[in-house]
């Protein structure tokens, strides 16, 4: 029998790394995709202590990166049964006037974009074997943060892309979002000041929490306290949210 494989893309960052460990440990075989065949490579031949791998260099914001890396995955003859969209970069800023279009639209077409495409190149074969996608949302995918714009824009529209797919293939396809609140991942890095709500989460415990949904087939995930506070105070007291929002972020902007 064919091992079944898992996609991951930004493999590399914190929570992608973390996720191909624990899906390798698991039994799946896994294939990295990321921008860095370097950072690729290292980690592939660190993961084949556990599983087979195939790493494969591609830009998820680039339609042509992403049929590319589709066709060598296809051609290895793999099974693909899992596809995580992981990829994501950040940009902080108020939207005034020196906000930066050109970061908001990269951050867009990484975001978004990527999940995207990575969708309808394998939405086929995920079919075939009532497969599942796996999409990395955020807090802010369904609650206001200041200075995030552009990054509330992508991961609302993974939720309105993501939810119309599953309606249109209810039953044949295992379609799940995840909301970590902040990870302790390289997309911080160069973030000025104090930018999280409150705690700030190991990509090796969302990494395990997001196997473990998995395993039960969830719909959705909402990992961490602030994740599950923030839910609730923004369906039920959004004035109040809002306002202790900005008094713990906006200072720092």
């Amino acid at each position: 029998m064919n091992k079944d494989y898992v996609v991951i893309t930004g493999a590399y960052g914190g929570l992608g790394e973390a996720m191909a460990y624990r899906f390798a440990q698991a039994g799946f075989g896994i294939v990295l995709l990321g921008r860095s065949p370097e950072k690729l490579k290292a980690l592939e031949t660190d993961l084949q202590k556990y599983t087979d791998v195939l790493s494969v260099t591609c830009d998820v914001s680039d339609w042509e990166s992403c049929v590319k890396a589709h066709g060598l995955i296809e051609a290895s003859n793999l099974s693909v049964k899992i596809l995580i969209n992981n990829a994501g970069i950040t940009y902080i800023h108020r939207f005034d006037e020196n906000y930066d279009i050109q970061k908001f639209q990269n951050l867009v077409l990484t975001n978004l974009n990527g999940s995207v495409y990575l969708t309808k190149l394998f939405l086929k074969e995920l079919l075939s074997k009532k497969g599942s996608i796996i999409n990395i949302s955020s807090v802010i995918g369904y609650a206001p943060v200041i200075g995030r714009t552009a990054y509330a824009a992508s991961k609302f529209g993974m939720e309105g892309f993501f939810s119309v797919l599953a309606a249109e293939w209810e039953q044949k396809l295992h379609i799940m979002m995840v909301y970590p609140t902040f990870i302790a991942t390289h997309i911080r890095e160069n973030t000025v000041g104090k930018q999280e709500v409150n705690e700030i989460l190991t990509p090796e415990v969302v990494a395990e929490q997001i196997f473990k949904a998995f395993q039960s087939k969830k719909e959705r995930v909402y990992i961490g306290k602030t994740a599950k506070l923030s839910k609730l105070m923004y369906k039920f007291f959004p004035k109040l949210y809002v306002h202790l929002m900005r008094q713990k972020i906006s200072k720092n902007l």
